[in-house]
């Protein structure tokens, strides 16, 4: 959703809860209650679009990546980190010069987008796995395991499959060389 799509649909909510109906006004001041809450906002900040420093918290590697590229797709800025006045270490926060209405939509596809890669990491982990053996010798899915699985595990089993079929095989004894001086010459160089 972009920030304008996102401003305008917080503006409609806004709207409804000035001009609605009785029950339809009620629903959409608790809504825009909510929303405002949960985005730290104001009526203000919903009138003015002047642009303030916003930080927001990331708590790994890549939810910080994932974080930086959102900031930048959205302000068209690139973030800049924080660091602690007392100790100069550096904080696990991002900053950016942003609009309100930049702001939540940052931090709705920071949310979104962030759950979507864990759960990409997790299939591209299994294909890892998969590509390179590290499974025991005997774990293969059987077939009446395959038909107890739901269809969402099928997909990501399937997917992973394909995924793996794209990756490089590694091997402990290509990466060790054959004792020669140079990489390669094993037998199991795959």
């Amino acid at each position: 959703m972009t920030q304008e799509a996102l401003l305008q649909k917080i503006k409609h909510i806004q709207a409804l809860a000035e001009r609605g109906e009785r029950g339809e006004k009620d629903r959409a001041r608790e809504l825009l209650a909510r929303l405002m809450e949960k985005y730290s906002l104001t009526e203000a900040d919903l009138e003015n679009e002047r642009a303030e420093t916003a930080w927001f918290t990331y708590h790994d590697e890549l939810e910080r990546r994932i974080l930086q590229q959102i900031i930048y797709a959205v302000t068209g800025k690139p973030s800049f980190g924080c660091v602690g006045t007392y100790t100069n270490r550096k904080r696990k926060k991002r900053g950016v010069e942003c609009t309100a209405a930049e702001k939540l939509e940052i931090e709705a596809n920071h949310a979104f987008f962030y759950e979507a890669a864990k759960k990409e990491m997790e299939v591209f982990l299994y294909a890892f796995y998969m590509k390179n053996g590290l499974f025991p010798s005997g774990d293969k899915v059987e077939t009446k395991e395959w038909e107890e699985l739901t269809p969402e595990q099928k997909e990501e089993v399937l997917k992973a499959s394909m995924m793996a079929e794209g990756m490089e095989r590694h091997t402990l004894r290509k990466a060790l060389g054959d004792g020669s001086g140079h990489e390669g010459g094993g037998l199991n160089d795959g």
